[in-house]
């Protein structure tokens, strides 16, 4: 790559990629969301400059999860600031409470919309790690806040996440307030809960599914299908995000244009373990961070969970 080098100056705020995640256990759980919503959250934020892909929600729901991972980068670029490679800084230990959308990158073409990969968003993450979330959002673009995730680990997992924000007005001020917390219910029986499963899974697949079945999307050259099985068999997971900073001009009121940048998640080693139990998530309402408004997220019991063991590397394009 070519261009200006970095000026690194006032102590160690960032390092460059890509970048090792290692003895990441992280826990996943769809939520019931609004499609509306998360169109038009999709539509608003994901904007192609050149116009020639769109992103488009798959199915009604949203992937909340929440884990620790040790990441370390594995740039081997010299910094001039510190007189080391940034391969060889060390790592450092993070943990995140994060939600998902599953979206569809496509384009139209004859009157019909074509699907070329599958991509997530990440239209909030928080994070306790400063060069993480620094790194995050000036390098990919990736929407990192700063956030206290108190998580509990093992068969019975749980999530409390404390924000940065509140209410508004001229005499409010910000603090840590509680956005959410999920916590396990009760184990259901095996039968029930492999009945749960496959209900959820089939009601998660959505409108999504049921255009794909009926031929109203088209695929062009069957790339879609391509693309996932091409997933699996180099085991990589792709994500979007929309790197945008406010300028001096207007004291921030405007901004430099929407940069689309899209990840690539390359998995050394994976393992799933699905969690039989529901669990119960209770959602705050928090001007400062309305899930409810922007989402369609409300408190609701998730009747299953996913926990992943995984080693990862995360690459731009």
């Amino acid at each position: 790559m070519t261009g200006p080098a970095f000026v690194e100056y006032g102590g160690l705020a960032s390092v460059p990629g890509p970048f090792l995640c290692s003895d990441a256990r992280i826990y996943f759980f769809a939520l019931r969301a609004d499609p509306g919503l998360l169109a038009d959250l999709c539509t608003r934020v994901l904007v192609d400059p050149v116009h020639t892909t769109s992103y488009t929600p798959l199915g009604e729901f949203v992937l909340l999860s929440f884990g620790s991972m040790t990441v370390r980068s594995l740039s081997t670029e010299l910094s001039q600031e510190f007189g080391t490679a940034y391969a060889d800084m060390g790592s450092s230990t993070e943990r995140h409470a994060a939600f998902w959308i599953p979206t569809a990158a496509g384009h139209r073409a004859d009157h019909a919309a074509l699907i070329d990969r599958i991509a997530l968003f990440v239209p909030a993450m928080w994070v306790d790690n400063p060069v993480s979330l620094v790194g995050g959002r000036e390098i990919y673009g990736i929407a990192k806040q700063w956030g206290r995730p108190d998580i509990t680990f093992g068969d019975r997992p749980s999530c409390s996440l404390d924000v940065f924000g509140g209410t508004f007005g001229r005499d409010a001020t910000s603090g840590y307030h509680r956005l959410f917390d999920l916590t396990p219910g009760d184990a259901p029986h095996l039968g029930l809960a492999v009945q749960e499963v496959v209900i959820e899974a089939g009601r998660l697949a959505g409108d999504a599914l049921h255009e794909l079945l009926r031929g109203t999307v088209t695929l062009p050259d069957e790339s879609l299908f391509r693309e996932a099985v091409a997933a699996v068999a180099h085991r990589q997971l792709r994500q979007v995000a929309a790197r945008q900073f406010r300028t001096p001009a207007g004291d921030g009121t405007v901004a430099t244009g929407v940069e689309l940048v899209e990840l690539t998640s390359t998995f050394r080693s994976v393992r799933a373990n699905l969690l039989r139990r529901s669990f119960r998530f209770d959602l705050s309402s928090l001007p400062s961070h309305p899930l409810g408004r922007t989402l369609g997220l409300a408190t609701q019991t998730v009747p299953f969970g996913l926990e992943v063991t995984a080693e990862f590397e995360l690459a731009g394009p």
